[in-house]
């Protein structure tokens, strides 16, 4: 008797999701560590643009592999709409989603900013020397697709349809320990910071049925971490156009 059964229908709902998280997540991964990919963008620009350029590149290469593959994939296969990943703004819902994007989205900022005392050399992502209006805002772009399509991934691929199949808690818990291990790279503090922040995100779509609080807030706090970088790197400026 096989001790592995056949793969059964029901089965997809969560194997899927998990593969098509995991893969957009690697894929997206080796090129923004690529120094193939890096080498190329400095080859072609001067310093300054490289590095707006070839960041807000892979960034937008994260929000196809991570966001609109797997909902391509997740439509096609399985039927589950953007809608029913969560990617909505429920109406019987308006009120929580403010509140939980404002609240939430203060406290963030108020820890990114304060975070962002503490001299960190990978940080801000865009290593240019002399920074424009322009380059903050592509800067700031960059980051929204990015994690538009990260947040989709983990807030709603790799949500909803394991809540389906395993239950709440288990595909919170599941959620959570793939959150936390994507910031290791980042060091010991993002690491474990992230368990807090991804149980509460995962909580709040939950409770909203909408990925936007997850988005928002994300989004806020990598503007203001990178915005705060920036201003208190001692070998970055501001360049009037």
């Amino acid at each position: 008797m096989s001790l592995i059964p056949p793969m059964q229908p029901l089965d997809w709902v969560s194997v899927l999701p998990l593969t098509l998280s995991l893969v957009g997540f690697l894929v997206f991964w080796f090129v923004f560590h690529s120094e193939t990919v890096k080498t190329r963008f400095h080859q072609a620009l001067e310093y300054d643009d490289a590095c707006l350029w070839h960041i807000f590149s892979v960034k937008a290469w994260g929000f196809i592999t991570m966001g609109v593959v797997p909902a391509a994939v997740m439509w096609n296969i399985l039927d589950w709409s953007t809608a029913d990943l969560g990617l909505r703004w429920p109406s019987e819902h308006s009120a929580a989603i403010w509140k939980w994007t404002l609240g939430l989205g203060a406290a963030v900022v108020a820890v990114a900013w304060l975070g962002a005392r503490k001299f960190d050399p990978q940080y801000p992502q865009m290593q240019a020397k002399e920074w424009t209006p322009r380059m903050m805002a592509i800067n700031w772009l960059g980051w929204a697709l990015y994690l538009a399509g990260y947040e989709f991934m983990f807030r709603g691929v790799l949500l909803f349809p394991l809540v389906d199949t395993l239950g709440a808690w288990p595909a919170v818990a599941v959620n959570t320990v793939l959150y936390s291990a994507t910031h290791i790279p980042k060091g010991r503090d993002e690491a474990i910071g992230a368990i807090p922040l991804g149980f509460l995100l995962c909580w709040v779509t939950l409770q909203t049925s909408s990925l936007w609080p997850a988005i928002l807030v994300h989004i806020f706090m990598a503007w203001t971490n990178s915005t705060a970088r920036f201003l208190r790197h001692p070998g970055m400026k501001w360049k009037q156009q």
